[in-house]
């Protein structure tokens, strides 16, 4: 008792070291965050739209003196202006400054898929929520695939592209508006994966991440007339989109190498994606050539959603035989063996499994009886 009093005289009112460090923590999370703010409002908004700091910080010609009225600092009319100096007076903003939002929707879904990945594992999180092409009625399944990794580089690079991607449109749009972005182009991805390659399992938030990437070049779209610098936002963006699209074809066509990349969910993400940003993102100041834009886009998405949705119902022939029990680890044993099976002699799969005892003795009574051996 007498220790804890000394300690008190010592530190007078001083707070408490854990309340003393809880101060610094939220007062460098707020400076962050204004920080983030700050960066979200010049990638996404116009000059026009951003908080009137901003839009003064935007002026660096020592020629021109800027007055805010905000700051409520206007000279009087006698002042004299010096020679060859040029007053500008930024009148205060009619509306009040957008509003930002906590990114809390892209951080969420980004530590539920790491979670989710590390706890499970690659192998249950693709029987469970992957794409099957056995189970095509099982729509879960074209939502949960974003939950779905196979690898941790695979995990961690979707993590990484869809928060760098989000968190500048949640803070700007809202998590209601990037969520439905995120969603839309998730389930886009895994349908055009049903049409384009029927016979593969498909895990991933790629498709995601791909509608979050046009999502930016739909906000430059819809606010061009008001967009600063937009001929050169265009420009890298597109130039990102391009390499992305030559460095894959290039792998694919060029080198002849096939990779396990779903270039289908990637395709069906990006142009889900883009159409959605145009109904749903912000539209600042809408002009009657957008508004006939969106009407456009929203017959798009929904002949895209019909004529996919026609296709795996008319042509049953096209697709696996369905599957409607709940035997996925069998189903997908076969479907990796008749893979293996059918592969030529030296292809990579083949010699890959022929080195491995277990994988070869699988591969050897399957091949023989069609059965699997208990190991």
């Amino acid at each position: 008792m007498e220790q804890e009093d000394s300690r008190q005289g010592q530190g007078g009112n001083s707070p408490a070291p854990a309340a003393y460090s809880y101060s610094n923590l939220r007062q460098f999370v707020r400076q962050n965050s204004e920080k983030l703010g700050m960066i979200a409002e010049d990638v996404i908004l116009p000059v026009n739209k951003r908080s009137i700091k901003r839009q003064l910080s935007t002026i660096h010609d020592p020629a021109v003196e800027v007055i805010d009225l905000e700051q409520r600092h206007t000279p009087s009319p006698t002042t004299p202006t010096p020679y060859g100096q040029t007053t500008v007076i930024i009148p205060e903003p009619k509306a009040a400054p957008l509003k930002k939002f906590f990114p809390i929707y892209m951080i969420a879904i980004s530590l539920i898929q790491l979670g989710l990945f590390y706890y499970y594992g690659d192998d249950t999180l693709l029987l469970l929520f992957g794409y099957d092409p056995y189970r095509r009625h099982e729509l879960w399944r074209y939502v949960t695939i974003m939950l779905a990794h196979s690898s941790t580089s695979h995990v961690w690079g979707n993590v990484l592209f869809q928060l760098i991607l989000g968190v500048l449109l949640e803070m700007v749009h809202n998590w209601k508006r990037t969520s439905i972005i995120y969603m839309a182009s998730v389930v886009g991805g895994s349908l055009l994966i049903t049409v384009m390659s029927p016979t593969v399992y498909g895990v991933g938030a790629s498709a995601g991440v791909y509608g979050l990437l046009f999502a930016h070049l739909s906000t430059i779209i819809l606010n061009w007339t008001e967009m600063d610098r937009k001929c050169c936002r265009l420009f890298w963006l597109l130039l990102y989109i391009g390499y992305d699209i030559a460095i894959n074809s290039y792998v694919k066509f060029g080198l002849k190498i096939e990779t396990n990349t779903s270039h289908a969910g990637h395709i069906g993400g990006a142009v889900t994606g883009f159409l959605v940003s145009i109904l749903v993102l912000k539209n600042f100041e809408k002009k009657e050539w957008e508004m006939r834009m969106q009407k456009i886009c929203a017959g798009l998405l929904l002949g895209f959603f019909v004529i996919i949705v026609l296709i795996n119902v008319s042509f049953p022939s096209y697709y696996l035989p369905t599957e409607w029990n709940f035997n996925y680890e069998s189903t997908y044993i076969h479907h990796i063996l008749e893979a293996i099976k059918d592969s030529p002699e030296d292809s990579s799969v083949r010699k890959v499994c022929e080195a491995d005892l277990e994988c070869k003795t699988v591969l050897d009574q399957y091949i023989h009886n069609g059965t699997i051996p208990a190991i």
